[in-house]
């Protein structure tokens, strides 16, 4: 009965340091730090999306935003505004991969990732992050930071919110509206 009893302790030793083990695995795989930009609306005054050969740069000069290279459109203010909701508030859920040569499975590759660069007052970049789609779940998006090799999933789909069109940011603003204190003199 002594003998038994000593093996079972061994045993019950083992399963202990096994779940130890696991439980640091477990760990590495979930991030740190939830929140994946800590950035203020306020700090952000140029936004540069690019795709492929496709991309868009947005200028804020401390009162309104406008698209480079096309001051043919009014920026609309309800597309910002939930840019702003949605991508600065996104957290990172989980730890998708470290293993660079998955970039492209994962739609954060340097060619298959749709890079977003935030820029401050003196074009210094805030942050610098690709952003891909998550093939495993439509709701979430894989994210990986400029000069890092980790993968993450968010907890919000933010792949839809970085779009190259500028029809998507602005619209042609709507002819003014006539002086009606004009009187036609005829």
């Amino acid at each position: 009965m002594g003998n038994n009893m000593k093996w079972l302790l061994i045993s019950f030793g083992v399963m202990v340091v096994l779940f130890g083990i696991n439980q640091i695995q477990q760990n590495q795989l979930t991030s740190k730090s939830d929140q994946v930009f800590d950035i203020n609306r306020e700090d952000v005054f140029q936004i540069n999306i690019s795709q492929g050969d496709d991309s868009i740069s947005l200028l804020f000069n401390g009162e309104s935003w406008a698209i480079d290279g096309h001051d043919t459109l009014q920026v609309k203010s309800n597309t910002m505004d939930r840019f702003f909701e949605t991508v600065l508030n996104v957290k990172r859920t989980s730890l998708v991969s470290k293993n660079a040569g998955k970039w492209d499975k994962f739609n954060v590759g340097d060619t298959t990732g749709t890079h977003l660069v935030l820029k401050d007052y003196n074009g210094e970049p805030l942050a610098n992050a690709i952003v891909g789609r998550s093939n495993a779940e439509w709701s979430s998006s894989n994210i990986r930071f400029g000069g890092e090799i980790e993968v993450y999933h968010t907890g919000e789909n933010i792949s839809f919110q970085l779009n190259t069109s500028p029809t998507h940011w602005g619209e042609v603003p709507p002819p003014p509206e006539p002086d009606s204190t004009f009187i036609d003199s005829l």
